[in-house]
Formats: C-alpha cells, structure tokens, sequence
C-alpha cells in the first residue's frame, strides 16, 4: 500500500511517501479504505517527538490521527459496520500503533462512526481532533446564551468551529484573527473582529465571561486582564495548564484556567453531526493535498497559517 512514513523521529527529513506492507485488520478490527485525512498541530507535534514516551519508538511509523473512509473488511466479533460504510473517526498512535495518512488501516469499531448522509470525506475528517476540542472547551468555559466569549485564533483549525459552535449557542463573540481573515471571522459568527498581536490585545478594553484560546498563545497577563472575575479561560495547549503556576494563579485571581483537550464521547459526536445537520457548523477547508505531497500538506499546516482545516486526499 501507499504510505506517507517516517522511519525515526524528526521533520520532513525523515518522512517518505512511498510503499509499506498492506495493513490488515486483526480479529475484533475494521480495515478501513481511506479517503481523507486531517492534519492537525498534534499531528506535526507527535512526528517530531513531543511525545516519544508514550508514542512509541517503532519505525516504521505511519502517523495521522483524523480520517474518513469506506469499510473494505470486517473481522470476526465486529457488530454495526459492514462491507461499503462510509465512516469517519479518530486513530490511536501511542505506543506505536500505525496511523492514517495510508491507502489501508485497520481500526477497533469503538473508533469509528457512520458519515452523515451528504457529508462529504473531506469534511468528516476534519471533524474529530479540531471540531471536539472545539466543542469541548468551549463546555469547560461554560458558554451558553448570552455569554459573551472570546475566542484568540477564530479563523484557524480549532478556531473556526469554536466561533461557530460558540455563535449556535448564542454567546456574544470577539474573534482575533489577522486582519486579511476579519470578513472570514465575521461570516463564520463573530460580532466583533480584532487582530492578536501584543498591541492588539493592549487595545482591548472589554471583560469577557470566556476566553478560548484556540491557538494556545495568549499570554497570562491579557488572560487575567481581560477575562472576569469568576470567568474561565481554556487553552489548546499540547499540554494542558496545570502547573502549581495556572492552579496558584487560580486561586489567587478568582479565575478558572483549564484546557481545551479534546473529548470524544458519543454524544460529543452526536451534536457535532446535528449541528452539521442544522448547517450551524460547517467545516472550513482551507487546502487538500494528494498523499504523494504529504509534506507539503504538514508544512502549510504548521507554517502556513492556514483558514480552517488542511486536508490529504488518498
């Protein structure tokens, strides 16, 4: 099968597109034809190493968490698929399980889920990593209606389905974004358009209920100067803020910080498709990328500020 691999740890110097042996579906597995896979900031992060410790060190590797494709096998104890299913989901890499970004994977059913009918490839797997981690911290900020939020990086991956799922709940919404994105950031659902450079945020002069930091840059001292007191802020942080810092910084200012990690419960899932449904949430594709230029696709992904998501085609 075709493959985009790496054989150790590091940049696109140690990743080929090339071939590796087909993978096959062990009893209780899916193998799983795929159609399209996301690249997200964790994915780049884990190829280069961030994680190595739970990650694994078996090279080769195939990395890439978010996919969509069409079920081409099912195994002995697999119930509710079948042969010609379009599905979506997320792949486990730790401890060096292979990822996506192939023509063939195998995958356990609790993975997976039914596309929605009208959903198109593309558009499934760039829901899991970004759209939940959305959905979810948006949760830990406790927004609703009326709420109003700040969300730093609103046109990105993870940004741009939080200003969506933020606008269907009904919150009051300042987006940062680049000024070349401040329409994208409006159509999306922001009422309010700024930029996110240092003398950006010194301009901002209103307490908000939320702070989504979808690009996990804000400093601390914006966080605590703009976001009330009794209010959370949540960070897309690789790792999350929990240091004796963040928890003394807590308790001292009378605000919550937390993270943002994505949640992938089966109703987490559910109103990320009925709000697809509803035509509240639809994803932005910012690029696709045939398999063969697989490089290219991580490289726009971490360096090209990309509008939504980037995605591989296979």
């Amino acid at each position: 099968m075709k493959a985009y691999y790496s054989t150790k740890y590091g940049g696109p110097e140690y990743a080929f597109y090339g071939e590796l042996p087909d993978a096959t579906a062990k009893k209780g597995e899916l193998l799983i034809e795929v159609k399209a896979v996301s690249i997200n900031p964790v994915d780049y992060k884990i190829m280069q190493g961030a994680v190595r410790i739970i990650s694994g060190s078996k090279f080769p590797r195939v990395f890439g968490t978010d996919f969509a494709g069409i079920v081409k096998e099912i195994t002995e104890g697999v119930n509710g698929f079948k042969p010609g299913d379009n599905v979506y989901g997320s792949a486990s890499i730790i401890f060096g399980k292979q990822g996506a970004l192939s023509e063939l994977m195998s995958v356990l059913p609790d993975k997976i889920r039914l596309i929605p009918e009208g959903m198109s490839f593309e558009e499934a797997s760039s829901l899991p990593v970004a759209g939940l981690t959305a959905l979810n911290g948006l949760r830990r900020c406790n927004v609703d209606a009326g709420s109003r939020v700040l969300i730093n990086g609103g046109t990105g991956g993870v940004g741009h389905f939080a200003v969506q799922i933020a606008k269907a709940k009904g919150a009051q919404i300042t987006a940062t974004c680049s000024s070349a994105n401040s329409d994208l950031a409006k159509k999306l659902g922001a009422d309010e358009v700024s930029g996110y450079t240092k003398d950006d945020f010194a301009k901002l002069t209103s307490k908000f209920d939320a702070i989504f930091d979808a690009s996990g840059l804000m400093s601390y001292s914006d966080v605590l100067r703009l976001l009330k007191k009794g209010g959370v802020h949540a960070s897309t942080l690789f790792f999350p803020p929990s240091s004796i810092y963040a928890v003394l910084l807590s308790i001292i200012s009378g605000r919550k910080l937390t993270s943002a990690n994505m949640r992938k419960k089966p109703e987490d899932f559910e109103e990320m498709e009925n709000l697809w449904r509803e035509k509240k949430v639809v994803p932005l594709i910012d690029s696709t990328f045939p398999l063969s230029k697989c490089g290219d696709a991580f490289y726009h992904t971490e360096h090209g500020k990309p509008k939504g998501k980037v995605i591989v085609t296979i």
